[in-house]
């Protein structure tokens, strides 16, 4: 397969010793396959800590995300139709370009590496915001 951004021809790499990515020399981007990311997501090898004690910058990302709305869309390693380009998840103000007949998606330098820590954070944030809603649930109630 060949790099959407720069025509590389994309290597096989293990990530985290579980998943077989495709890689670019070139820029750094990775395409996953249909359902790679997800078990990416399930894997809890590399330590963030460092990350997730740092006040995310989410001026700096709201930035990036705007510039990446006005690059040009990409096509897909294996169909060669064009992605749709789409924030991930809730919140996570990261945009990942997806093949709309679901062959998988294209991450951007860095990006695997900022969604493991979104998936980090959200697993230590969730028990707390759930808390924090039956708690005003309960004080609603009262």
């Amino acid at each position: 397969m060949k790099c959407p951004i720069d025509g590389s021809e994309l290597e096989k790499r293990m990530h985290e010793n579980t998943v077989e990515v495709d890689a670019c020399n070139e820029c750094g981007g990775v395409w996953l396959d249909a359902n790679e990311l997800e078990k990416i997501q399930d894997v809890k090898i590399n330590d963030y800590k460092e990350e997730l004690a740092r006040i995310p910058d989410y001026v700096g990302k709201s930035i990036l995300m705007a510039k990446s709305k006005d690059q040009p869309l990409l096509n897909c390693p294996k169909c060669d139709r064009e992605m749709e380009r789409r924030e991930y998840g809730y919140c996570s103000q990261i945009y990942i370009d997806s093949c709309v007949n679901g062959h998988g998606v294209w991450l951007d330098k860095s990006e695997l590496k900022d969604l493991e820590v979104f998936y980090e954070r959200s697993r230590i944030e969730a028990p707390e915001i759930r808390m924090g809603f039956f708690s005003s649930l309960l004080d609603f109630f009262k």
